[in-house]
């Protein structure tokens, strides 16, 4: 009996020594995403520098290690209260140093460098004043990067993300201007989001592993073995460091000798080169000064002399000897004719110098992006003509055009202005568009008026009905003179929502035009039509009269209607008129200015920054408010921005359309939105047609809201009947 007690006895205490061993030897890691040091690959498992050196060490230690993935900060708030037992890929720091416990050995030192889009230029630190960087939440990096700036009183607006996947999109999409990331991060994906690296680094990084408190006994193995890992020049350690940072770590063990050998064959190199220059140039001195004399008189005859491209002379002589060679050969040929959309506001804001030296850089990226045996000119004033020959198919051009909308793409800098210039292009091909040079350049022009009236900013292809639809824009123009003295066009009110209550907060206030022979005309037929006319100012002039008299008139019948919204045209913006417009229409209709509301365009508002704050500020002196409209599809300058007096960006609707599939989409709307709450903005997003939009918009904290889902242009009389309907009718004010 005693004997099997004892065995039971022993066979306790061996189960609870097995338990304890086990305990010991079970490890929770936390992982988060910081490639290629540490992060989950595709198939969920933990690799990186960091995770192969901890799985040979817990083979060599007997450890079981059991990855946790974790945000960065919630990683060290985990660690600090135990929850898991070490995180690797830390960065020394003396707040760390008090939170958890530091492995004495350094793993591995880390630079951040700052990223921007390709062909921005960042030189310094002092060239970030005013812009806006993203960067991690709590990394070393950018307490390190802000410390500096400080020093150097350079102004910057940091955001704040969980990555540096984050930081990277946030570049790319333009809602911030750099992003600091590792050089390890940066190497491995600045081609994928089409960026580059600055000169601007962030002091290196200690990199080491930590853990919890009471976990020191790891960290003295880990210890043991990085230090006989980096003793041993063979061993698995530096293997690994090749694996994963070549050939960023392999500069580092080439002989000295081939270094030197390298810079002695370099230099020799620039020696003979220099020499073989020097020759030549004492061989052709003479007759390259006869040339240049030759070729002078023959430029200034055949060249335009602000652009230096050919003149419309020269541009007619080699399109013939064009059409002259693919008659023989068969091929097609194509003119383009390019137009610069609203250039004529440039001059008439900026005058015609900052007009000129807009003109000679996009002569300059224009004339950089056609190919070689191709011809461009410039045909007089903001007008530009490319001939492209030897084409098999006429789909051949659109390579071209790419190219051409690209080379715009990026917003062109005129001390101390920058502008967004977009361009329409009419083609037209031969044989079929004509037989010779002048019908073709002819069409070509038809064309690109076609694009204008297309929206700008495209392209169209000749056909014969451009022609008659040269006549019928004609007869368009004549038609709304017509309608404005006969009181063709009316005023609909699409109703505006709060997403918090419901109520209705206001009305926007859309021009609609019936015909008496064809009916409803779209607005997107005649508001372009009537802005290239100067239309616009008479039509937007009673527009806003009558929307404030319907108003003022629901008003004094105790009708809560909100605000009434109305677009403001580029055109109604220039000078001061539009004070004037305003207190006139006040005061003859009876109509406050706290209930308008004015839209204006980002594009307008960023190419015309000091009118434009000029401008508004005397309109918000007057307590009307401004909002601008179609935000996300110009290219605001967040410098600028904070600096309008506006109370309401609107989400343009082509972002709201694909929410909540396009992730895109998802992305930028709740940029905006975060945006909008940053400078203290009301947000309403234009374009809801669906409840699951609604909801998304709901979630993320938009304010307000319209669209098809709640009603359409309303007429005066429904758009009464609405407001009655939500119980905002007399009495309700």
């Amino acid at each position: 009996m005693f004997s099997l007690v004892v065995r039971y006895c022993l066979l306790v205490f061996f189960c609870s020594q097995l338990s304890a061993a086990w305990a010991e030897t079970a490890v929770k890691v936390g992982i988060y995403q910081n490639e290629p040091k540490v992060f989950l690959n595709r198939e969920g498992q933990a690799d990186g520098f960091f995770p192969r050196l901890l799985d040979r060490a817990a083979e060599q230690e007997g450890w079981t290690l059991d990855y946790v993935p974790c945000q960065w900060d919630d990683c060290l708030d985990k660690l600090q209260r135990g929850e898991i037992d070490l995180m690797p890929d830390v960065a020394y720091s003396n707040e760390r140093a008090g939170r958890f416990l530091l492995s004495k050995e350094v793993v591995l030192s880390s630079w951040s460098v700052v990223y921007v889009r390709k062909g921005v230029d960042v030189p310094s630190l002092k060239e970030l004043q005013g812009k806006s960087l993203a960067v991690v939440k709590g990394s070393i990096q950018y307490q390190a990067l802000a410390l500096r700036l400080r020093k150097l009183g350079v102004h910057v607006t940091f955001h704040e993300v969980n990555g540096f996947g984050d930081v990277f999109r946030l570049v790319k999409i333009g809602w911030v201007d750099a992003g600091l990331v590792n050089i390890y991060f940066g190497r491995r994906h600045a081609d994928e989001f089409g960026l580059q690296m600055t000169n601007i680094l962030a002091k290196p990084s200690l990199l080491m592993f930590a853990a919890a408190p009471g976990r020191q006994a790891l960290l003295n193995a880990l210890d043991a073995r990085v230090r006989a890992w980096k003793d041993d020049p063979d061993s698995f350690y530096y293997q690994n460091l090749h694996d994963w940072f070549s050939p960023l770590e392999e500069g580092r063990v080439l002989p000295v000798w081939i270094k030197w050998l390298f810079g002695i064959a370099f230099l020799a190199g620039l020696v003979l080169l220099f020499l073989v220059l020097l020759f030549r140039s004492l061989v052709q001195l003479k007759t390259r000064e006869l040339e240049d004399k030759a070729r002078s008189l023959e430029h200034l005859a055949n060249h335009d002399l602000l652009t230096g491209l050919p003149n419309r002379k020269l541009f007619f002589d080699r399109l013939k000897q064009a059409l002259r060679r693919v008659s023989r050969s068969g091929d097609l040929l194509a003119v383009l004719y390019i137009d610069l959309d609203q250039f004529k506001q440039i001059n008439d804001s900026f005058g015609h110098e900052v007009g000129d030296d807009v003109l000679k850089e996009v002569s300059k990226r224009l004339r950089a992006s056609i190919r070689e045996q191709d011809t461009i000119a410039r045909l007089g004033g903001d007008e530009f003509a490319i001939v492209m020959e030897a084409l098999k198919e006429p789909e051949s051009t659109m390579y071209c055009v790419k190219r051409l909308q690209e080379a715009l793409d990026e917003p062109l800098g005129v001390e101390p202005y920058q502008f967004i210039v977009t361009i329409s292009i009419g083609i037209s091909l031969y044989p079929q568009d004509g037989q010779d040079a002048h019908t073709l350049l002819r069409n070509a022009d038809t064309a690109m008026f076609k694009a204008k009236e297309a929206g700008r900013s495209t392209f169209q292809y000749y056909v014969e009905e451009m022609t008659r639809a040269a006549i019928e824009r004609s007869r368009m123009e004549a038609d709304m003179h017509r309608a404005l003295q006969e009181g063709q066009f009316r005023v609909c009110y699409q109703p505006q929502i709060c997403l918090r209550t419901g109520r209705v907060v206001g009305f926007e206030a859309l021009a609609r035009w019936h015909h008496p022979q064809h009916g409803e005309i779209p607005p997107g037929q005649f508001i372009p039509l009537a802005e290239d006319t100067g239309l616009i100012l008479a039509l937007g002039e009673w527009v806003m009269r009558t929307a404030c008299r319907q108003f003022a008139q629901w008003r004094k019948e105790g009708m809560d209607t909100g605000l009434v919204s109305v677009n403001i045209s580029a055109l109604q913006l220039r000078g001061y008129a539009l004070l004037d417009m305003v207190r006139d229409v006040v005061r003859e209709t009876g109509f406050q200015t706290d209930w308008l509301e004015l839209e204006l365009t980002e594009s307008f508002i960023m190419s015309h920054t000091q009118q434009a704050i000029s401008v508004m500020t005397e309109l918000r002196g007057l307590g009307v408010s401004l909002a601008v409209d179609d935000f996300g599809t110009g290219y605001s300058s967040l410098a600028y921005l904070k600096q309008l007096p506006l109370s309401k960006l609107k989400i343009d609707r082509s972002f709201i359309t694909g929410i909540p599939e396009d992730e895109n989409d998802v992305a930028i709307v709740r940029a905006i939105i975060a945006l909008g709450k940053t400078l203290n903005l009301k947000i309403i997003a234009e374009g809801v047609e669906g409840e699951e939009q609604e909801e998304m918009l709901r979630q993320e904290q938009c304010d307000e809201v319209q669209g098809y889902f709640y009603a359409r242009a309303l007429e005066p009389d429904e758009a009464r009947e609405f407001l009655l309907a939500a119980g905002q009718g007399a009495g309700s004010v």
